[in-house]
């Protein structure tokens, strides 16, 4: 910490929390009380990055005890400051709550390249231009956990909606625009499409529009599978054909082009999926 090498010190940080954790039973409880009086006393380039480490933390306490919240409702006697007493919902928004409360700390987050991490996360096998930043690493993160099948649970009565016709499944720039209209702030999908506004906005003048193109084709995925209504995969598919062959030179038009073979044999169409991934397969051959 004395020689700001955060990376290693967040590292340092996490690994020894779980290593008490570990001694204290294993219970998750303890290293996520542990973490939270640590991220009390860090500094602010550090604060935003454990509190993501926090959100996974509290997700995977749900992940490993999910059973015991499948007929737990909300009551009166639960324990605000003891969050194994919680019901789903409540544990939820605190997730919820702590990734927003990262993605507040944007200007310290753009600040830190990717790379600078690299001991701290596993960085896998993609290109690091499509994540450069701890802004983007966070916000996918959150990402992650506002579309994930397990909000179904949490939120049974959704109130917010989006319809096929909606420009979810627009073109990038129509999506930008759009200013979905509800009540319902909390819905992950409300926060989904507001999130994905920020990502691509944050890309949209880059230089490489690789990151950019890749956060539209997530969105893209995305909104598949969370469009209401019958023109839900014929827009879907139509929109990815416009974006492959927009971007036809870019070698992530081949994961368009794999996307949509993928989404033909879903429908039962092997022969022109194969259509389509043999025309996908001839380009950009060094491409994922």
């Amino acid at each position: 910490l004395k020689e700001k090498a955060y990376p290693e010190a967040g590292k340092a940080i996490c690994r020894k929390i779980a290593l008490e954790g570990n001694i204290q039973g294993n219970k998750p409880e303890e290293k996520i009380y542990r973490l939270e009086a640590a991220i009390a006393s860090v500094p602010a380039e550090l604060n935003p990055i454990l509190t993501a480490v926090l959100a996974r933390w509290y997700w995977h306490y749900f992940q490993q005890n999910n059973w015991r919240f499948l007929n737990r409702s909300a009551t009166a006697q639960l324990d605000d400051k003891d969050f194994t007493t919680w019901d789903l919902p409540k544990l939820f928004k605190k997730i919820g709550g702590l990734y927003l409360q990262v993605l507040k700390n944007r200007d310290i987050l753009v600040k830190q390249s990717i790379r600078d991490w690299k001991d701290f996360l596993e960085l896998g096998n993609q290109p690091l231009e499509y994540r450069p930043t701890l802004y983007d690493f966070t916000l996918y993160q959150a990402l992650e956990f506002f579309t994930s099948g397990e909000q179904a649970g949490a939120h049974p009565e959704d109130t917010f909606e989006i319809p096929a016709e909606s420009p979810v499944l627009d073109d990038s720039k129509a999506f930008l625009s759009w200013k979905p209209k509800t009540t319902d702030t909390d819905s992950p999908k409300y926060q989904a499409v507001v999130l994905y506004q920020a990502l691509l906005a944050f890309h949209a003048s880059d230089k490489d529009p690789g990151a950019f193109l890749d956060a539209d084709l997530w969105r893209l995925r995305w909104a598949r599978t969370a469009a209401i209504g019958e023109i839900a995969a014929e827009r879907y598919i139509k929109q990815l054909g416009s974006f492959a062959e927009k971007n036809a030179d870019h070698p992530v038009s081949c994961t368009a082009l794999a996307n949509i073979a993928q989404e033909l044999i879903n429908q039962g169409k092997p022969a022109e999926a194969h259509k389509i991934a043999s025309e996908g397969a001839k380009k950009h051959t060094s491409s994922d």
